[in-house]
């Protein structure tokens, strides 16, 4: 394997994603998750990825179909998420 494309809402949760991120991690993979529909969700886990385990910061796919859906979306500027500044993990639907 030489990235691992993991997607939170496929794999049962956040704490699953977390220990397939470690196990990534241990075996010198790089994380780069699938969004799917719920980007909301990914682009916390790539900071925490990136922040909280070390994984090389590379990029997320943004598939923006949804976004109108979200009280509050993600936010992309010269092709690069920021970071959401509101509690949450930004995934709350209007």
């Amino acid at each position: 394997m030489h990235f691992n494309q993991v997607d939170a809402v496929r794999v049962g949760g956040i704490s699953e994603f977390l220990t397939i991120s470690l196990m990534s991690k241990k075996f010198n993979i790089p994380v780069v998750p699938h969004v799917g529909d719920i980007g909301q969700i990914h682009q916390h886990m790539v900071l925490y990825n990136h922040i909280g385990m070390g994984h090389e910061a590379l990029f997320l796919e943004h598939i923006p179909h949804l976004q109108k859906y979200f009280k509050n979306p993600v936010v992309i500027k010269d092709g690069v998420y920021q970071v959401p500044q509101v509690a949450g993990m930004s995934a709350d639907l209007k």
